[in-house]
């Protein structure tokens, strides 16, 4: 019993610790984009940027990511910006940001270089905390 209690401890961290590898690696990839990349043309300069992937059919994005993301603008009003992108529309966009699921969302700084990632839902309280954490 032992035995198997550990075998299933070595798995879920070997997981975790790949999880958070290729995180870490979509962040590197997605930072040397990001600044040629023409979905961020339109963004202001010196504030935090919300890149959300959707399509029309995402249930979890309209039931969820859509009202995070309004309640956090109307908590930081003029102090971030989302650019909704929707993926069926430009398929090559989410190619770029390697997209595999909707919602998916970057958190990017003030000069629009992504340090967060986040595959599925991400809750307002989340975004909150990523982009005060741009801020520090």
């Amino acid at each position: 019993m032992l035995e198997r209690l550990l075998i299933v401890i070595v798995f879920a961290s070997a997981g975790f610790i790949a999880y958070r590898l290729f995180q870490r690696w979509e962040l590197w990839r997605t930072t040397r984009i990001a600044p040629r990349d023409p979905l961020l043309a339109t963004i202001r300069p010196g504030v935090p940027t919300i890149l959300y992937f959707t399509t029309p059919t995402c249930a979890p994005c309209k039931t969820q990511q859509r009202p995070a993301i309004r309640q956090l603008l109307n908590d930081l009003g003029e102090g971030i910006q989302v650019i909704e992108v929707n993926a069926l529309d430009d398929p090559a966009a989410a190619d770029r940001w390697g997209v595999l699921s909707v919602p998916t969302t970057f958190v990017l700084d003030r000069t629009g270089r992504p340090h967060d990632v986040n595959h599925g839902v991400a809750g307002a309280d989340k975004l909150k905390r990523q982009i005060t954490r741009l801020a520090a």
